[in-house]
């Protein structure tokens, strides 16, 4: 019970940091919310922000377990997941994205069709790289691609 109690609690208090607006404008594209949407009420820039996001496989790398090899394919899958991007202001008052995390659901579009949860870092706007595991062929992977917050 007292497990139940403390775990409770300990939401109650990530609610309440969430509370100062990462999750603001989540469905709205950033380039619409401007530079001046960074500005926090003591005149400091908020600079991180939650936003759903797309990636393409530009190459999958595919861990066979039976050779100890690295397969690899080009193009072979798509993912859509959740971001936590970093934010700057390029001067004209648009937000530009520099960096960021991503969590991912991936789907497989191979003959070997399937889905998998992966992890990536983005730079750059676009590049990304991370790792994963396929769910239904049971099978770790590195992948690269471009990558698109909105």
């Amino acid at each position: 019970m007292k497990k139940l109690i403390v775990l409770t609690l300990t939401l109650f208090m990530t609610i309440g940091l969430f509370a100062q607006g990462p999750f603001t404008g989540f469905f709205k594209p950033s380039k619409t919310l401007g530079g001046d949407y960074i500005l926090k009420a003591d005149g400091s820039q908020r600079e991180w922000l939650f936003r759903p996001t797309a990636e393409i496989n530009a190459f999958r790398f595919d861990y066979n377990k039976d050779e100890k090899v690295f397969e690899s394919s080009s193009f072979s899958g798509f993912g859509m997941g959740i971001s936590y991007q970093h934010y700057t202001d390029n001067g004209n008052g648009e937000l530009i994205n520099n960096f960021g995390f991503n969590a991912l659901v991936m789907f497989n579009a191979t003959e070997n069709t399937g889905v998998g949860l992966a992890a990536t870092v983005n730079a750059l706007q676009f590049v990304n790289i991370g790792a994963g595991y396929d769910l239904t062929n049971k099978q770790f992977f590195l992948l690269t691609g471009a990558i698109w917050t909105f």
